[in-house]
């Protein structure tokens, strides 16, 4: 979040929380609405920044909209969340609160003595989606590994472009154009653009289960992310999916492309059907196969198969709303719930 401080003065207006699209949270009011700049005031201290719109959570930008200077609208009533134990583990893994203090703990988690700052606010912030995703969120820092980051993105700088083909550990890194290099772990997860729909590499790396530590580097034009480690503990588990099984921040999903990884290889694309509805209200109960699903059928506009991965595409599926997803064929019969809020 880029902030600029201002003068402390004290405003009008009503208090509420903001959270940044990187899951920072300031609690502040609202000074005033300019263009892409919204000035916010400190409940702490009192205190005035100045901040991009775009750089909060979708849900801040669409209340920020409807904000009139001297005239805020009322905070919506937070919607009631189920006791603990009205949650169905089996399709709620993690209640908001369990996610909320998750995220907390994993983006404040201190940087190791002698790994650079930046490398490791990356780091945190990889963990931060492999937590929401059900897979192990303690991927440490590696010294050596930013060091073989740095060069590879140094070399892409000198090649004046990506390519896992120049050496310097280019071969076992994400690459990502921009020396943005906190920010290309969104870049990674999202995995946009024609030549990464078909496999969605970069993202099945970054939720690779048994990934134990990486290195984070950048250079003038480009990032880059050590990614072939596998000396974690993390072999041997259920699927897992992007986004996550259960509830899922919206602001944590990137594009319109879903992915769910399986333990073993993915069948050939032309054997699974994968279909995906919105519900109208969360269900009692998992749902079995032979259940009609209640609700709307979305379109499924990509369906792709890579080493255990199968990539698709529901249209329609990037809004706040509950998810039912169903996949079959090739030997695969997995279903599962995802809670966009």
């Amino acid at each position: 979040m880029m902030i600029f401080l201002v003068s402390p003065v004290i405003a009008e207006g009503e208090w509420r929380v903001f959270t940044s699209e990187l899951g920072q949270q300031l609690e502040a009011k609202v000074v005033k609405v300019d263009g892409d700049l919204v000035t916010l005031q400190r409940r702490s201290d009192g205190r005035k920044f100045v901040l991009e719109v775009d750089e909060l959570s979708d849900e801040d930008q669409e209340w920020l909209d409807a904000w009139e200077e001297g005239s805020p609208p009322p905070t919506p009533a937070k919607e009631a969340e189920p006791a603990e134990g009205e949650l169905k583990k089996s399709l709620y893994p993690r209640s908001k609160k369990e996610i909320t203090a998750g995220l907390k703990e994993i983006l404040g988690r201190k940087i190791p003595d002698g790994i650079d700052k930046t490398a490791g606010k990356a780091v945190n912030q990889l963990n931060a989606y492999r937590f929401l995703c059900g897979v192990p969120s303690v991927v440490e820092a590696d010294a050596t590994m930013n060091e073989q980051a740095t060069e590879a993105a140094k070399a892409c700088d000198k090649h004046g472009s990506l390519s896992h083909d120049l050496g310097h550990f280019t071969n076992i890194c994400n690459l990502s154009g921009g020396p943005d290099v906190v920010g290309s772990v969104r870049s990674y997860i999202d995995d946009g653009g024609a030549n990464n729909r078909e496999v969605r590499g970069h993202r099945r790396w970054c939720l690779n289960p048994p990934m134990g530590k990486t290195g984070f580097g950048g250079a003038d034009r480009f990032a880059a992310m050590v990614a072939m480690d596998s000396s974690g503990d993390g072999k041997g588990r259920d699927s897992w999916a992007y986004p996550g099984k259960g509830l899922f921040p919206l602001e944590y999903l990137h594009g319109d492309g879903w992915s769910l990884y399986l333990r073993e290889s993915a069948p050939k694309k032309d054997d699974v059907t994968v279909e995906v509805f919105k519900l109208s209200d969360r269900p009692l109960k998992p749902l079995t196969w032979a259940d009609k699903t209640p609700g709307k059928e979305l379109e499924v506009v990509w369906v792709s198969t890579a080493y255990n991965a199968i990539n698709f595409e529901p249209k329609e599926a990037n809004k706040k709303g509950i998810y039912w997803v169903r996949v079959r064929g090739g030997g695969v019969r997995e279903q599962y719930l995802v809670e966009l809020y």
